[in-house]
């Protein structure tokens, strides 16, 4: 393991990795996006290249790359290692030992045995030839077919899959008679992930029945999440940042269509209604989410139901409604990309389009009209939980009922801009500057060594941090930041050994010196003046119960501590 860690620290670039889930920019030396571990407005997720690390200003996450793949993907050290050792073809031993990469392993395995039997069905391959599903799609996206005779328990006995492995995803089952898949007589998609493994299944049912769902999906996992869950990411993700735009649809079936013909940047719900966990993934790679919904009044209403997420998470946010009775799958097959592109560049914002469709349904030339409107428009403008967009809504509300603004004001809270957050306070920042100029020279750490007064540190993070950097430093007789932020297993540590990294010094090796003496001479005089105090206490409790033996030994180690803070 530790071979693999070294050659991944060595090899696998963090900006690589990162960029796979993250949108940055380039801010000088370094490159910051939206932080993706909490929600925020402005980019305080920094990752610097040089010392190979990432560090939020925001929620004070931090660490390398290995660190970063175990809080995104909630992985173990371990399952990190193997993870990224996996992906960049680093050899590692105890691969076999983790039972993620197995059942990841096995759900790729099933995912290749449920296209092979599609190959041998014919009437499911005649299903999808009809809905312009080609070969070449079938092959692309590893489409599959569950026959209701599939022979699971052969396919776990070829495969060497321990039966249990399976089961736990809930896609196996037993019964006393048999083991059977719960997709049987269903097309099977496989779902991936950013790395493109697979984690879950989507399946469709082929036979008209009325009795079972259309659509269903693999069961909860700790592997597999609907509500996270994007169909297509690991296939649109580069067309999403480039683009800067993501369409959100709502069926495998719909991305399938739109990507195979040409409109790429495009994700999918797994079947079901946009959720708050797939907006904030989507806003890692873009701020400019449009909803492709179905062209009806549901699609209208599962859009509407999101606006105030949507302004909480603050995403620029439009809506594209396609003709009524049709969902994308079907209009760009029977209309074709050209006519769905005209659509899209009438894409508006969510509630531009509620407007609009009320005043067309219900009109506001009558007095009913003008009520009805205000009635059902209202309440979504009082979601909107920034200031100004809930002020132009009003003023446009107002323009077209010839209502005055100040009666919608009356019903409903007129918020106030909210002040900026203040600096968190910092306990020890003289401590984290000297923390930053040890990691950024290494050079100091002897200097700073010799002179024996780490004992007088009383900031317990600033004297861990610095231990710990004299240690790696004499063990590995050099300092590296990447591989030394790896040995701190405190997550604090490691958030406040990160910050520091990212400082910068604008002075020469002797400026860095004056301050790390002058440090020194602080905490020392600090810790002199605590040690008096101390003495002194003691001598008054001495003086109350009259003993002079201690009395005696207390004024002569008084003498030496006042000697030592004169010199």
């Amino acid at each position: 393991m530790r071979s693999a860690l070294d050659e991944i620290l060595n090899r696998v670039d963090i900006l690589d990795v990162v960029t796979k889930y993250v949108k940055l920019r380039r801010a000088g030396k370094n490159f910051v996006g939206l932080c993706p571990f909490h929600q925020e407005k402005t980019p305080s997720f920094t990752i610097s290249t040089e010392k190979q690390i990432f560090y939020c200003f925001g929620c004070h996450e931090g660490g390398n790359v290995i660190n970063f793949i175990m809080k995104y993907e909630n992985l173990s050290f371990k399952e990190a290692v193997e993870t990224l050792a996996r992906q960049y073809g680093i050899k590692i031993t105890s691969y076999k030992d983790s039972r993620r990469m197995t059942i990841l392993d096995a759900m790729g395995k099933l995912a290749d045995y449920f296209q092979n039997n599609l190959k041998n069905s014919p009437h499911a391959m005649d299903y999808l030839l009809k809905r312009g599903i080609t070969e070449q799609i079938i092959d692309e996206f590893r489409i599959g077919y569950s026959d209701r005779k599939l022979n699971i328990g052969k396919f776990l006995k070829e495969t060497e899959i321990p039966k249990d492995i399976l089961m736990s995803t809930g896609i196996i089952k037993a019964s006393e008679k048999e083991i059977y898949d719960i997709f049987r007589g269903r097309i099977v998609i496989p779902i991936c992930d950013i790395n493109k493994r697979v984690i879950g299944f989507g399946a469709r049912a082929i036979e008209k029945n009325p009795n079972i769902p259309k659509y269903i999906n693999s069961p909860e996992s700790p592997f597999f999440s609907k509500r996270t869950s994007l169909f297509g990411i690991d296939k649109t993700r580069k067309y999403i940042q480039e683009a800067d735009e993501v369409y959100i649809v709502e069926g495998y079936f719909d991305f399938i269509s739109l990507y195979t013909k040409g409109i790429k940047n495009t994700v999918a719900t797994l079947g079901t209604a946009v959720t708050k966990e797939q907006l904030i993934k989507s806003k890692n790679y873009t701020e400019n989410i449009t909803l492709m919904l179905d062209g009806d009044e549901a699609g209208l209403k599962s859009s509407l139901r999101l606006i105030e997420l949507i302004t909480e998470l603050e995403i620029n946010s439009k809506m594209v409604a396609l003709p009524k009775g049709y969902d994308p799958d079907s209009f760009i097959r029977e209309k074709g990309k050209e006519a769905l592109n005209k659509v899209l560049d009438e894409k508006k914002p969510i509630l531009d389009y509620y407007l609009d469709f009320h005043m067309k349904r219900y009109g506001i030339e009558t007095l009913e009209g003008r009520l009805s409107f205000i009635k059902n428009v209202l309440p979504y403008v009082e979601k909107i939980k920034d200031n100004v967009t809930k002020n132009l809504y009003i003023k446009r509300i107002s323009e077209l009922t010839k209502v005055e603004e100040h009666i919608f004001w009356d019903g409903t809270e007129r918020k106030e801009l909210k002040p900026l957050n203040t600096q968190e306070q910092i306990k020890d920042i003289i401590g984290k500057k000297v923390i930053g100029i040890l990691i950024n020279n290494p050079n100091l750490i002897e200097f700073f060594k010799e002179k024996g007064v780490i004992k007088f540190i009383k900031d317990n993070n600033t004297k861990g941090i610095i231990e710990k950097i004299m240690d790696f430093y004499e063990k590995n007789l050099g300092f590296e930041v990447n591989a030394f932020i790896s040995t701190i297993e405190e997550e604090h540590l490691k958030s406040i050994a990160c910050e520091c990294a990212l400082m910068t010094f604008d002075c020469g090796e002797e400026e860095l010196e004056k301050i790390l003496m002058d440090y020194l001479k602080h905490v020392e005089k600090k810790f002199i003046k605590e040690e008096l105090k101390k003495i002194t206490q003691q001598l008054l409790e001495a003086e109350k119960r009259g003993d002079d033996l201690v009395i005696m030994g207390l004024l002569d180690e008084k003498r030496q501590v006042l000697s030592l803070l004169k010199n």
